[in-house]
């Protein structure tokens, strides 16, 4: 199993918008061969971070650019900043 983590600075005004708008990205993630689950995550007061899961490691780094550009078309209006990436092997899990 494969994973890619992306962490998004987002001005806490700005969080409800986001979230309203995040079916359009977990369709998005859906769509993508091998995938497996599809978790967001509101983190504190300015972030907000996705975890995908896929069957394999291919699937898991194109997921860093279907949601850059999902984020580019959708909501690059409410994030703010740069994404912070993780893309690999899930080495361990229960």
């Amino acid at each position: 199993m494969y994973a890619s983590v992306r962490r998004y600075r987002i001005d806490p005004k700005n969080m409800d918008e986001l979230v309203k708008r995040v079916p359009g990205a977990a369709d998005v993630m859906s769509s993508l061969n091998g995938f497996r689950a599809y978790y967001v995550i509101r983190g504190g007061d300015d972030s907000l971070a996705t975890v995908s899961l896929f069957s394999n490691h291919d699937a898991a780094v194109l997921s860093n650019a279907r949601a850059a550009k999902w984020v580019k078309e959708n909501a690059a209006d409410l994030v703010s900043g740069t994404v912070d990436t993780v893309t690999g092997e899930v080495v361990a899990y229960k």
